[in-house]
């Protein structure tokens, strides 16, 4: 299966599986989401711009971010490309603009953004270095990107330290891997959200590939961690994996990485 079919499927399945979407705001309802992280990078982009902020979503599943970055006191806006999540989002926030659009592809001017977010988009496509290079398009120099993903190192923590202190000298910036059979069918059948984890993930995605696609775009990281969110920690164990982010190594083998950069 080349890529492009890759991106038929996957076009197909946000299409028609709409528990998809349900599960994703199911989520956020239970406060699963980085309110915080967007504060800081609206905080971020703030100084030294003179009108009102403007926000693009790329790939806003159902447009959570879009209606925090508006209570920011931001002009949002965004692009999805599965219609039913455009409706979705519409339906919840009437009067901010979205519109049906493939991320390689984004109907905006060029320069046009103070901030951008992709938010788990980076594992759903073939093509990661079109998205980041598009979304390095739309932003205005002095810009900001809020990137976030799993980051696809292994099970154990032998294999994701072995991994990661690799990937540090790797130029790789994606790891495609077949879809399985039947996803669509699997997909709609699905009866928890444990069901469908990662079936759709066709690009084992890493902070380093994350790290080499932003560089190759002209973009410098400001912050990053790899941690979970907190809400998915048992009692203790948080304060040990925030310790764990400030070991060399250690750092970059969370299961979720979250990237603050700037556009030069």
């Amino acid at each position: 299966m080349n890529p492009e079919e890759y991106k038929e499927i996957l076009k197909t399945l946000y299409d028609r599986s709409r528990p998809y979407h349900d599960l994703i705001a199911r989520s956020e309802s239970d406060g699963l989401t980085h309110d915080d992280l967007l504060e800081e990078v609206v905080d971020r982009a703030r100084s030294g711009v003179g009108t009102r902020l403007r926000v693009l979503d790329v790939a806003f599943g159902t447009g959570h971010y879009l209606k925090v970055a508006r209570e920011h006191g931001a002009f949002s806006c965004g692009g999805d490309l599965s219609l039913y999540a455009c409706r979705l989002a519409k339906g919840a926030n009437p009067d901010i603009p979205v519109f049906q659009s493939d991320a390689e592809c984004l109907p905006v001017r060029s320069s046009t953004f103070d901030v951008a977010l992709c938010l788990q988009v980076l594992e759903h496509t073939p093509f990661p270095e079109r998205i980041v290079a598009e979304i390095a398009r739309v932003l205005r120099p002095g810009g900001y990107l809020f990137l976030a993903a799993p980051n696809m190192l292994g099970r154990s923590g032998f294999s994701r330290t072995l991994r990661a202190a690799r990937g540090m000298f790797s130029g790789e910036f994606k790891h495609l891997r077949p879809l399985p059979k039947g996803i669509v069918e699997k997909w709609e059948s699905a009866g928890s959200a444990a069901d469908i984890a990662d079936m759709d993930a066709c690009n084992r995605t890493t902070i380093f590939q994350a790290f080499n696609l932003l560089r190759s775009n002209g973009m410098e990281v400001v912050r990053f961690d790899t941690l979970r969110h907190p809400k998915k920690y048992r009692p203790g164990r948080y304060a040990l994996a925030r310790a764990m982010q400030r070991v060399p190594v250690l750092r970059y083998t969370g299961v979720n990485f979250k990237i603050i950069a700037r556009k030069r």
